[in-house]
């Protein structure tokens, strides 16, 4: 009988234990799933949580254009952490399937923050997929807005020969990309032009995956760099990239025009 007695209270201790370790791991309150993600709207902000050990799944829809676009989280607000660094681990996936090989970028934020992702240009009108990890349970307000960078590889902008084009980029230390193409009419040398004041770079390339590389500018503002020998009817690919150490959205004019 005294060893029946001892076997209950092991067990009531027991079953104690299990209980409060799960409700220490998952305070707080994850939102959505990774089949029915919470949907976000470019450039209105949503209230979120995610539980402590936990995490919650989002999507938007790049409605603004390709290019760079940026996550504000402000709001943040975290509590019964079980990590010295209280933050939000966020991840960027380019598929609904949240898995490791659609992920592009992570990055964490200890307080309000906005996420550039690496400054990875996304594709107009595709659907990409946010997961927030909390270290600790996190309430946070979540805003995804376009950037500052413009075109992708897979969607650039189009050059018109000749014609100056407004354009901007967000410039830091080669993350900040723009991506544009151009056709050329006749067989010439054709000259880049931009009125950039911000030190920037660029790169030629032949092929519409932008990895036949054939010709670059020197770094620097105001650029000017000709582009010898190029083929008639033909389409070529320009990648601007960012110099500046410190972060800031650059504004240009860029021309292509025959020689």
């Amino acid at each position: 009988m005294k060893k029946l007695f001892y076997f209950i209270i092991i067990l009531i201790f027991g079953a104690c234990s299990v209980s409060t370790s799960e409700d220490e791991t998952n305070s707080g309150t994850a939102e959505g799933s990774a089949s029915s993600p919470v949907e976000l709207t470019v450039g209105t902000a949503k209230s979120g949580t995610v539980s402590r050990s936990g995490y919650s799944y989002y999507k938007f829809t790049t409605t603004s254009g390709a290019g760079s676009y940026k996550l504000a989280i402000s709001s943040l607000s975290i509590s019964d952490s079980w990590n010295n660094s209280a933050s939000v681990y966020t991840h960027i996936f380019s598929n609904s399937g949240y898995t490791s090989s659609s992920r592009f970028d992570s990055e964490t934020c200890l307080t309000d923050c906005i996420m550039y992702f690496d400054y990875d240009s996304l594709d107009n009108n595709t659907t990409y997929y946010l997961q927030t990890y909390g270290y600790g349970a996190v309430s946070y307000s979540l805003t995804v807005s376009k950037g500052g960078s413009e075109g992708s590889k897979d969607d650039p902008v189009v050059l018109t020969v000749g014609t100056a084009h407004s354009g901007t980029i967000d410039n830091l230390n080669y993350y900040g990309d723009s991506y544009y193409k151009f056709t050329t009419s006749a067989a010439d040398n054709y000259t880049l032009t931009m009125t950039n004041s911000d030190e920037l770079g660029c790169y030629l390339y032949s092929n519409a995956s932008f990895t036949t590389y054939i010709n670059y500018c020197i770094d620097g503002a105001n650029i000017s760099r000709t582009f010898t020998g190029l083929s008639a009817n033909t389409n070529y690919y320009l990648n601007i990239d960012g110099m500046s150490s410190t972060v800031k959205t650059t504004t240009y004019d860029i021309t292509v025009a025959p020689d």
